[in-house]
C-alpha cells in the first residue's frame, strides 16, 4: 500500500486507495512497464507482480466478480512466460501452475463447456457470457504451450482445451 500511495502522491492523485479507478491506473502503469522493451528484463518482471495485484484490488473496490481479476492475471502471467521464461516453482512464471489455475478457475469440466459450446446462440445470455470467460482465459495460454514439455500431462490437458476455442462465443 506505501508503494500504491507514492504513486498516487507523484500522479497528483486525490481518489482514496480503495477506488477502483486508482487501482486500474496502476495496474495499467504497471503492464504499460512490464510491456516496455525499452526497460532491462529484470525491471520488466519487477511489475508483473503489481499488475495481478492491481486487477484483484480494482475487481474487490469495485465490487466486481472475481472473472475480470483472473482473465486479467493469466494474461499478466501468460506474456511473462512467452518473454521472459518459464520457471517452475515461480510465482508468476510457472506454466504448469498458470494451466492448472486456469483449468480450476473455468468451473467446468472439458466435457461440459464443449457441450455448451456446441449450442452456445441458443443459451441464456449468462451462460454465454461464462463461455466468452472460458475463450478469454484459455487463449492466452497459446503462447506457452510450447514451454511444457510434450510428455507432460498439463500439456496434454492444455492441448485438449485449447481444441475449444474455435467453438466458443
Amino acid at each position: 500500500m506505501a508503494c500504491t500511495r507514492t504513486y498516487l502522491a507523484a500522479a497528483g492523485e486525490t481518489r482514496s486507495a480503495d477506488s477502483w479507478q486508482m487501482w486500474e491506473a496502476l495496474r495499467e502503469l504497471a503492464v504499460g512497464r512490464m510491456y516496455d522493451g525499452s526497460q532491462d528484463v529484470g525491471a520488466r518482471l519487477i511489475w508483473a507482480k503489481p499488475a495481478i495485484v492491481a486487477g484483484g484490488q480494482r475487481d474487490t473496490s469495485s465490487g466486481s466478480a472475481p472473472a475480470s481479476a483472473l482473465a486479467d492475471g493469466v494474461s499478466v502471467r501468460a506474456y511473462a512466460i512467452r518473454e521472459f521464461g518459464a520457471v517452475p516453482g515461480d510465482e508468476i512464471r510457472d506454466a504448469s501452475e498458470l494451466c492448472e489455475t486456469v483449468f480450476r478457475g473455468i468451473g467446468m469440466s472439458r466435457q461440459d463447456v464443449s457441450a455448451e459450446a456446441a449450442a452456445w446462440q441458443e443459451l441464456p445470455r449468462d451462460r454465454m457470457l461464462r463461455l466468452r470467460h472460458v475463450k478469454n482465459l484459455l487463449t492466452p495460454l497459446r503462447s506457452i504451450m510450447d514451454t511444457l514439455g510434450p510428455d507432460d500431462p498439463v500439456r496434454v490437458e492444455l492441448s485438449a482445451w485449447l481444441a475449444l476455442i474455435p467453438e466458443l462465443p
